[in-house]
């Protein structure tokens, strides 16, 4: 982990991400009051939710500090997931 990566970094890492998932659980709150359409509104929750998942795996599961091919075991298979959740709930596949 962290190779060449002060402490220091790593906490503002940890402490911008925190934010983040602040400003995009309000953002779920307050996208909840807006009717977009009944299918709008499950894109925009699952893309906000998608946001977060990623921030999270990135950050606090140390994706960000890991070996570029390490990435790639996660990156492939969540490609292939969100391809599958996209034919199986939007194209109804």
């Amino acid at each position: 982990m962290a190779h060449g990566v002060s402490f220091k970094e790593i906490q503002k890492s940890y402490l911008k991400v925190f934010i983040a998932l602040m400003v995009l659980t309000a953002l779920t709150v307050a996208v909840t009051t807006i009717h977009f359409g009944d299918t709008l509104n499950i894109v925009v929750g699952i893309l906000i939710a998608l946001l977060k998942a990623g921030l999270v795996a990135y950050i606090f599961m140390h994706l960000k500090f890991d070996h570029r091919r390490l990435r790639l075991f996660v990156y492939i298979p969540l490609a292939f997931f969100v391809i599958m959740v996209y034919a199986l709930t939007v194209l109804g596949l």
